[in-house]
């Protein structure tokens, strides 16, 4: 049976949300009710990310790094990675942030070369441009990076998906996933709606 893991980042792999914690941190009067319509779902995550990141003065790469130092993983994480490449199941992180904070998270603990599906992010001169490469006109999120079309993609290849996460851009994957891990705010909707999952507080708890 072919398996894969797909994990979500900020506050799952992660022990806080790195990007709500940038935006609170960095970002000038205003960000508030950005994020506010965001969660009242006036606005779809990707117009949250480019408008909150509009409010953040003089934003480099120097900034993002001395930020990134600041910020942790679960500490059980990397061996609950090992655990899945020996049992020969494929792994990657399912985020709706963005992959400029994700590869300099993870290569802060030296974890490189994973396989990583989320909004792009990169430097063009002074300017920080995000795109979104994994959007859907039929998410039921409105997301940047829809993660119900990419299990529906990864469906195709794989007999048995196990999904992780934490918050609201896991809601359209959390009824798709053959196996679901969930924690804080995904944890209540599953409760909320019905939805089969095991309730989990690290990479610990997670038994594959």
């Amino acid at each position: 049976m072919k398996t894969c893991v797909l994990s979500d980042f900020d506050g799952t792999i992660t022990s806080k949300d790195g990007l709500y914690s940038f935006i609170e941190n960095y970002a000038s009067n205003g960000w508030e009710k950005v994020e506010q319509d965001w969660v009242e779902g006036k606005i779809s995550s990707k117009e949250c990310l480019i408008e909150e990141f509009k409010l953040v003065p003089n934003l480099s790469e120097e900034l993002i790094s001395e930020f990134v130092k600041t910020l942790s993983i679960d500490e059980t994480f990397i061996d609950f990675y090992n655990k899945t490449v020996e049992k020969g199941f494929d792994f990657y992180i399912v985020s709706d942030g963005i992959d400029y904070f994700i590869n300099k998270i993870l290569k802060k603990y030296g974890i490189e070369n994973l396989n990583i599906i989320s909004n792009h992010g990169e430097f063009r001169g002074e300017f920080f441009e995000i795109t979104f490469p994994n959007d859907s006109s039929r998410c039921i999120n409105n997301a940047g990076t829809c993660k119900c079309q990419i299990l529906s993609d990864l469906r195709k290849d794989y007999d048995k998906i196990i999904y992780i996460g934490d918050g609201v851009s896991d809601y359209c994957a959390a009824d798709k996933a053959d196996v679901l891990f969930a924690k804080s705010r995904l944890l209540d909707y599953c409760r909320e709606k019905g939805i089969k999952c095991q309730p989990f507080n690290n990479f610990n708890d997670i038994i594959l």
